[in-house]
């Protein structure tokens, strides 16, 4: 079975998807994909993005 068919949990809403990104070895849903590039840097929600994101390069590091 391939890793899009496997629920894997999204680094950013934490949720267990079907489809996605990986980005060093983390996983971002679609769904959470599409909001991250259509939020505007100055909208409220971004700096929760910026925050989960983190996590890649953090865990990465480790």
């Amino acid at each position: 079975m391939s890793k899009t068919m496997d629920r894997i949990r999204c680094i950013v809403c934490e949720k267990p998807r079907t489809n996605g990104i990986s980005v060093l070895d983390e996983f971002i849903c679609e769904h959470c994909e599409r909001e991250i590039v259509q939020t505007d840097v100055e909208d409220r929600k971004y700096p929760h993005f910026v925050f989960q994101l983190r996590k890649i390069w953090c865990e990465s590091d480790v």
